[in-house]
Formats: structure tokens, sequence, C-alpha cells
């Protein structure tokens, strides 16, 4: 499938500009477990660049995808990202992206994070409350019914 085609690519290439093609005029995507959503093209691609932004990188920072299927509606995708955090060398593992695929596009994305550490495990919480501020004005909203 094209579009599975082209985010693996993406990914590979830790290149996401082209990432807002991938997407429904109204994706929604999630943030768990806080809940914290962002809803349209473009207050999804504002998080996707903020978020992407806000992490240093260099020849040993990056996404790798360790395991991914589909059954043509669902897109998951497991991966494992290393960065450079506050001047640390971070392995964040437990990661999880959930796609809803309509109409050749993502439409709804949830992203799941379940860290192995345990340091990171209690600071999670934390980092993903912060998460809206990345993105100040990007129309993100609390829990989702």
């Amino acid at each position: 499938m094209r579009l599975i085609d082209e985010y693996l690519r993406l990914v590979a290439a830790d290149d996401y500009a082209g990432f807002g093609a991938l997407l429904t005029d109204d994706c929604r995507f999630t943030l768990m477990p806080s809940g914290r959503t962002w809803t349209g093209r473009e207050r999804v691609m504002q998080f996707v660049a903020a978020a992407g932004a806000s992490r240093s990188h260099d020849e040993q920072s990056h996404v790798t995808i360790t395991d991914w299927f589909s059954d043509g509606e669902h897109l998951v995708v497991e991966y494992e990202h290393r960065a450079l955090v506050l001047g640390r060398r971070l392995k964040i593992d437990g990661y999880c992206w959930v796609f809803h695929i309509r109409d050749e596009r993502f439409d709804v994305i949830r992203e799941y994070i379940n860290p192995s550490s345990v340091v990171l495990g209690l600071a999670m919480p934390i980092l993903l409350r912060l998460a809206p501020l990345l993105t100040r004005g990007a129309g993100a909203t609390g829990r989702q019914p």
C-alpha cells in the first residue's frame, strides 16, 4: 500500500515534512495516556513539527521501527527512539502508533508510550502534560470520550 510505504520511508529518513500529505483534513492525533488530542491536518502538523524540533539530533539519534503490521484498515507501528534530551542520551522504547486509514490517508492516529525505563516511566506523565505547551495555540484539547 502506497500510504504505508511512504510513512515507513519518512520515518527511515527522519524527515516528517511530507507527513501532512498522508493525513486527512480532519485528522485527529491523540497522545496516550494523557488523552491530549490535536484535530485537523494543520494542528497535527504543528504538534509533529514542534515535537520533532524539541529533540536534539546527532548521528546516534534516530527513530527505529521495531515492528509493524496492517490489516488494510489500520496500521500499527512499534518503534524506539534514541535522542539527546537535556544533554543526556536516552533510548526510549515502548512507543506504538496506531493509525486508522480512510481514503488512502490517515484520519485517526493514537500514540501510546510505555517506556521500559523506571525513570522515564515516572517522568512520562509529567512530560505528556507539557505536550500542549509545545504547540501553544495549536488547539490541543483534553481527554476525548
